[in-house]
């Protein structure tokens, strides 16, 4: 019988392996999407900062998808304050979330954003949002089954 994957609040012995995941979440983006990022950011003191950040500060969470003693996924998130002028001033974001592709298909994605969902609801959170590249269809559409629909778009010129 295969093991069953657990979600589970990251803890700062998850740090490394969460760092590994947004390498190779910055990997694929990169190779795939946009060339702008900086794939050394993961393990700069600045990346670290972020995710030691998420893993312990109050405003923010960190999960891990486990199956077996293998950490195949992360997702980390946060409030944001809305913009002033909107009435919804309570948001969370969704930042950004990886699954190993060997484990992808297998729901380990909607369970990391139904963990997310439910710390928002706890945190009395009105409104989520993702961010996603625009070219990645993959991750768009797997949001919109996960109940997010699109509200803005931004748009960059190179110049």
């Amino acid at each position: 019988m295969m093991a069953e994957v657990k979600i589970q609040k990251a803890t700062i012995n998850n740090l490394k392996d969460i760092q590994e995941l947004n390498l190779a979440l910055f990997k694929k983006e990169y190779g795939e999407f946009d060339n702008t990022l900086n794939c050394n950011w993961p393990f700069s003191k600045k990346g670290e900062e972020y995710f030691k950040n998420k893993i312990t500060e109050r405003g923010s969470c960190a999960f891990v998808a486990i199956k077996g003693n293998i950490i195949v996924g992360y997702l980390v998130g946060g409030l944001q304050r809305g913009e002033a002028y909107r009435t919804v001033l309570n948001f969370a974001e969704l930042e950004n979330m990886f699954v190993l592709e060997k484990y992808r298909g297998l729901g380990i994605g909607t369970k990391l954003t139904q963990a997310f969902i439910k710390w928002c609801k706890f945190k009395k959170v009105k409104r989520i949002k993702v961010t996603v590249t625009t070219q990645n269809t993959e991750a768009i559409n797997f949001y919109k089954r996960n109940n997010f629909s699109e509200y803005s778009i931004t748009l960059e010129e190179e110049n």
